[in-house]
């Protein structure tokens, strides 16, 4: 069922169902959305979550994965199964659950609009509650806007001018500049990773693109060339790992099958 526009209630408040059996979690995702404007319904045990859901009538669910009663992810596939309550988007979250894969199955099989792993940040939580309600990408692709500092977009476009002018040295010193002021940029991180790369520094490069692929999951480009350098350095079956991943990112048909093609001749 796809996603409806949020309706703001009379107060003009969204509302979010936190569902956790750790009260930890409850108190600090209450803290944070509340500060942002919404207001936040808690259960902390599965039947409770599905009862707040047919009385509370929440614009988002953010779901652990580990209840009591019943299963996170069988109440998400209930949830979604259902015509009443199916537009409603819900982003899973667990500390058992980990990688890829089981965050594709679960947007795949489960209908999941985003998976989260603990611990996680509070900015990908409210980025992916962002882009749920207002009907973007779960994960931003190959067009990625960071809001950074005025000092790191500088370092950034003084490293990307460095480079269109052959000077490698001064990018990567720029680069590694603005990283130090804005960490959390998936662009720097990247750019670093592609001139490491033209330079030869295999492992600096993957070390790079890792970062910036942790940043941005579902990033084609930046999947596809950690996949390319972890080949060069003989990393076989990682370097399967990540064209699959890749191949999951692809924008289209056609780069699919050569994804595909290039798969069955590296197993």
């Amino acid at each position: 069922v796809a996603p409806r526009p949020p309706k703001k209630r009379k107060d003009g408040k969204l509302v979010v169902l936190v569902v956790d059996d750790e009260q930890d979690i409850r108190r600090l995702l209450r803290r944070v959305l509340e500060e942002k404007g919404f207001e936040v319904l808690e259960a902390g045990r599965g039947l409770e979550a599905l009862q707040l859901v047919r009385d509370g009538a929440p614009d988002l669910i953010l779901l652990d994965a580990m209840l009591p009663e019943v299963h996170g992810f069988e109440i998400c596939r209930r949830i979604k199964g259902s015509r009443r309550y199916g537009h409603i988007p819900i982003i899973m979250i667990s500390a058992i659950y980990r990688g890829w894969r089981v965050a594709e199955d679960l947007m795949e099989s489960y209908g999941a609009f985003a998976f989260l792993e603990k611990p996680f940040r509070m900015s990908e939580v409210l980025d992916r509650i962002d882009a749920a309600l207002h009907g973007t990408s779960a994960e931003p692709e190959d067009e990625i806007t960071d809001n950074l500092s005025e000092q790191a977009e500088l370092r950034l476009s003084e490293g990307l001018d460095a480079y269109q002018k052959g000077d490698l040295d001064a990018a990567v010193e720029a680069l590694k500049e603005g990283i130090a002021v804005d960490p959390l940029s998936f662009r720097l991180h990247y750019h670093l990773g592609l001139i490491h790369g033209q330079r030869e520094e295999v492992f600096d490069a993957i070390a790079s693109l890792e970062t910036a692929v942790n940043l941005s999951p579902r990033n084609y480009a930046a999947l596809k060339n950690l996949a390319v350098l972890y080949q060069k350095a003989g990393f076989k079956r990682k370097s399967v790992e990540v064209w699959e991943r890749t191949l999951g990112a692809a924008p289209d048909d056609e780069t699919k099958r050569g994804i595909k093609e290039h798969l069955m001749n590296l197993l």
